[in-house]
Order: C-alpha cells, then structure tokens, then sequence
C-alpha cells in the first residue's frame, strides 16, 4: 500500500506540473549547506585540487614504487608503502606533497586559443594527496598515504608539504545579471581532471592570480555574455536553427551586431583556495548552470559579506 501511495503522489506531482504549463525558475546548486558541518574548505579541498604555475617545481624527488613491485603501480590506501626517490635528506615524520606534471590529451580546443591561454600562464600540476615518511634507507625514504585524492603512480613528484591558508566561506549573494564592476576580470582556461563543463564542487583553473591582485578567500563570479554563447564554435551552433514559429508573420530579427546590447549572465560564484602569479584555483560554490571551461570571471565585492559560522563552533 505504501508503495502505490508513493505512485499516485507521484502522479499527481507529474499532473500538477503538466498543467500549469511552466517550468519553476531554475534554482541554484550550493555547497553552502555543507557549512552546517564547517565553514572552511576541506583538506581534500586545499590539498587535492591542482594548479597551474610559472614557478619551477623541483623533479629530483618522486615516486619509484612500492612494496609489491613491480606487480603493483598504483598505490593510495593506508597499508600500502610508496617509495620516493631522492630522499637522502628526509626524515621520519616529514610529509610530501605528491604532484603530478601533466598534459591535456585531448587536441580539440574548448574555446579559442585555450592552449596558448594555459601556456601563458604555466605549467598544469594535479595534486595526488601526501604521504608520511616512515623511514629512510640510502637515497630511498618508505612512505604511507596520509591523503588520497587519487592514485599515486611512479614518476609522480614528491615536494615537501607547505600547509596552505585555509580560506572561509562567506554568505555571498550571486546577482544574475551583475553589470560589470571594474574590478580584476580573466577567464576559466582549465578545470581539475581536464574537465569541459563543472558545478558545485568542483576546482577551476583562472588566468589571473597575484599579478591582478587575487588572494585566497577572494571571490570571483563566473560570467557568460551572449556575444560570446552565439559566436563560439560549439555553443553558437543553436543560433543557425530557426527561431520563429511557423505562425508568426514578418517577425523581426535581432541584429547580431547588437549581441553586446543583452544583459551579460553570472552563472556561479567560486572561491580561490590557491594563488601563483599569473593564476588561481578555485571552487565552485553556487552554480544556476554548468559551467564552462572559457567563461570569463570577476572578482566581486564581499566587503559586507559575513563569514559563514560552523555548527560546531560554539555560540
């Protein structure tokens, strides 16, 4: 009985919105909930997101195996042990950051000129957590993972573990149609695992950082204009089909000349959790849509913005 109240409430959900003819405006998808349980990102968060850098990351040190090679090569749980290389002077206890220099597969171009823009910047890294050094033998130290955010493979970097300025979420209001504020704009040219379209809570890669003045905790809104939507190679592709109804008469068009004069979106805020000096990481926060990999960026004013208090603080 339970499970055919369940369908006919269900139904009767389906037949109200069918009948009312609209969709609801879309809401957006926040991880702002989380802050019932902390108000700061999590490690995973500050240690697992990646970067892009002008500055040289050492190579000397990195990972040459483990314990069951050469049968194994990818290692993360907490029983297995990772051998680095070139770990003469470590110690026990001293933790590393384990970062692997990578490049995109993938050929094809989300926006135009994406390879020159990440070029500009640096050198792409993803972060694949940090290991404890149990003991050191010769040039070779024996490892455990402490933080996992993927696989560690060998060849795999290892740089000693900086602990980071760990930013606090703030109460920020996204206005959808936000005019242009003069502050500090770039664009997203990369995501974390080379991905083309992202939300909440995922990390993008921005061609600004401390060179515009970006600091970790500042915001920034992801922004879209229509010039950019209609003439993008992939996204422009809808502006070829016919937008008039068979029934309408002489229906004037607008000119494409004008795509400047329609209002530009904010399609999600995002906080920086890194800065380099020409560029940033940052996390999704709110989203009202996916967002792209070549959407521009803002940074926003939360000079009014109250921090966001954790449950667990005491009141």
């Amino acid at each position: 009985m339970k499970q055919i109240g369940l369908a006919l409430l269900a139904l009767s959900s389906f037949a109200l919105g069918q009948g009312s003819g609209q969709q609801p405006p879309p809401q957006p998808k926040s991880i702002q909930g989380l802050a019932v349980v902390s108000n700061k990102p999590t490690p995973n968060d500050m240690y697992c997101s990646g970067f892009i850098t002008t500055e040289k990351v050492p190579e000397n040190r990195f990972v040459a195996g483990g314990w069951f090679s050469p049968e194994q090569t990818h290692y993360a749980g907490p029983t297995d042990r990772v051998y680095i290389y070139g770990a003469a002077d470590l110690k026990p206890g001293d933790k590393l950051h384990i970062l692997r220099h990578v490049k995109d597969p993938n050929h094809y171009e989300r926006f135009k000129g994406e390879k020159s823009a990440i070029r500009q910047v640096g050198e792409v890294y993803f972060e694949r957590g940090y290991v404890r050094v149990l003991e050191v033998q010769k040039n070779v130290a024996i490892t455990v993972p402490e933080l996992s955010c993927s696989d560690i493979v060998p060849g795999d970097l290892a740089i000693p573990l900086v602990e980071r300025e760990v930013p606090v979420f703030r109460s920020v209001k996204l206005d959808r149609f936000a005019v242009p504020n003069g502050k500090a704009t770039g664009r997203i040219v990369m995501t974390n695992d080379f991905d083309s379209y992202v939300g909440t809570p995922q990390k993008v890669y921005l061609n600004i950082g401390s060179d515009k003045g970006l600091k970790v905790g500042d915001y920034l809104r992801a922004t879209r204009t229509y010039e950019y939507a209609y003439r993008d190679s992939e996204f422009g592709l809808s502006a070829k089909a016919a937008e008039v109804e068979e029934t309408q008469k002489k229906a004037p068009k607008f000119p494409k000349n004008k795509l400047s004069d329609l209002p530009r979106k904010s399609v999600a805020d995002m906080i920086v959790l890194t800065v380099h000096p020409r560029s940033a990481t940052a996390m999704i926060m709110t989203a009202y849509e996916e967002v792209r990999v070549g959407d521009g960026v803002e940074l926003m004013d939360t000079t009014d913005a109250p921090q966001i208090s954790s449950a667990n603080e005491p009141k």
